[in-house]
């Protein structure tokens, strides 16, 4: 399905004009960013307990943020005047809380458990936006969210163990943090480029967990310096991919081919740590995908707030 709806903003905030629309390519940029997603909490694992997932995140999104400077120097700095710092601080804010939140449940439980949690995602929205926006939700959409919301507890295994083993609770807080983050982004998309909305996550988040490492900073071995720089460069390219896609689909249309990720997670879990989920997990999960799926297919567009 092809056409001219979106249009995307150029790095000073004004509309370029028209961008073709293409659920297919959007499908596959997608994709692309969840399995750039995905290889972030493959290497969180891979880092060991030498580095906790605090320096991890913040390592990451320092180095994503030098990474991405030289280009900032070369575009002459035109991609950091905003009209809208308070929704950039917003999403900078939850991003990286859902960032050290989801490497930090990737360190605790399999990645299967971590990424599934991550993507209940599309379930908190629309009780974001009934919450906070005060949008009706559909009875067709609280079926679904009942059939998501069933499988999170399968996966989750409730009981009195949990706050021992705070793992999968971490994962789905990353997932409902990042709801918050969906929603500032749908905002930010309105005016700001992608450029502009990644200079201001990264740079906030950098700030931000800088703070938070003071007095913990400590020597790494160069093979963790490896791996923390290969989780920047994913970092750069999830954020890419992820704002790209929507600007050739809209979320209702390609957001349940973030699921992917989960199968990405299975795969690298099996082959690189011999992580085997256990059947309560695999019909956890399977749930979980259908009610997001049916999350994503029977809600029209979440309206996102207005900067």
């Amino acid at each position: 399905m092809d056409g001219e709806a979106l249009q995307e903003p150029d790095s000073n905030g004004t509309r370029n004009g028209p961008v073709k629309t293409s659920v297919a390519r959007g499908a596959a940029l997608l994709v692309a960013a969840f399995l750039a997603n995905t290889l972030q909490s493959a290497f969180a694992r891979a880092v060991g307990s030498a580095m906790d997932a605090l320096m991890f995140t913040w390592l990451t999104f320092v180095l994503a943020l030098l990474l991405l400077i030289p280009l900032l120097v070369m575009r002459g700095g035109r991609d950091l005047p905003t009209r809208v710092f308070p929704l950039h601080l917003l999403r900078g804010g939850m991003g990286m809380a859902g960032f050290l939140l989801f490497m930090s449940a990737a360190k605790l439980v399999n990645l299967v458990n971590a990424n599934v949690l991550l993507n209940t995602t599309p379930m908190f929205i629309p009780l974001l936006a009934w919450l906070v926006l005060r949008q009706r939700i559909p009875p067709s959409l609280w079926k679904a969210l009942a059939v998501g919301f069933a499988g999170m507890v399968i996966v989750v295994q409730p009981n009195a163990s949990l706050l021992d083993k705070p793992g999968d609770l971490l994962g789905l807080a990353a997932g409902f943090v990042c709801a918050i983050e969906f929603l500032a982004v749908k905002a930010l998309g309105r005016s700001e480029s992608a450029l502009t909305q990644l200079v201001y996550f990264l740079a906030i988040g950098g700030l931000v967990s800088s703070l938070m490492m003071v007095g913990q900073f400590h020597a790494i071995s160069p093979d963790q310096f490896l791996w923390v720089l290969a989780s920047a460069l994913c970092l750069l390219s999830f954020q890419f991919l992820l704002i790209r896609a929507y600007s050739y689909a809209d979320p209702s249309a390609i957001g349940a081919f973030q699921y992917s990720s989960v199968v990405f997670a299975g795969l690298i879990g099996w082959i690189w740590f011999g992580q085997i989920p256990n059947a309560g997990v695999i019909v956890g999960t399977v749930l979980i995908c259908v009610g997001g799926v049916l999350s994503l297919v029977g809600q029209n567009p979440v309206a996102a707030p207005q900067p």
